[in-house]
């Protein structure tokens, strides 16, 4: 079975693996260093954050953290990937959120392209001062429903 639930405090290490691999794996472009020196807050940050995860059989798949309609990340386990798991967990974050916004680095070629084909405008360029990478600052507005 298939759904979307909240994070529990049990999921943190599950969880964390997934950031941690696939921010290695997105951002091969950013040192080693960085991911390791932001695990410890993240593993700290997000039991209180609004975190939620895709569970398939009782195995955590992927989750999307957001605060206040801000995206946090989005991570899909790589085995898990292509199967409509990341569109979900937006599509889920959309119905509770008028606009989202995120910042994904312009080197992260995929993310880039996965949020623009779900209809994230880049509305901002700048240069991260953590890692000297230029990101996109994105933001989705659902659209009205008619009446």
């Amino acid at each position: 079975m298939e759904y979307i639930r909240n994070f529990y405090e049990p999921d943190l290490k599950r969880v964390m693996k997934i950031w941690y691999e696939g921010n290695l794996e997105a951002h091969d472009f950013v040192d080693v260093s960085y991911w390791d020196r932001n695990f410890g807050f993240v593993s700290r940050l997000l039991p209180r954050s609004e975190v939620y995860v895709y569970e398939i059989d009782g195995y955590v798949a992927g989750f999307v953290g957001v605060d206040e309609g801000y995206i946090q990340g989005l991570f899909v386990d790589k085995d898990y990937r292509g199967q409509g798991i990341g569109t979900k967990l937006l599509r889920y974050v959309s119905e509770l959120y008028e606009k989202l916004e995120l910042h994904v680095f312009e080197n992260n070629y995929g993310a880039v392209c996965f949020y623009e084909n779900k209809h994230f405008m880049r509305i901002e360029e700048q240069v991260n001062e953590d890692t000297g990478e230029v990101e996109y600052r994105m933001m989705y507005l659902r659209p009205k429903e008619e009446a």
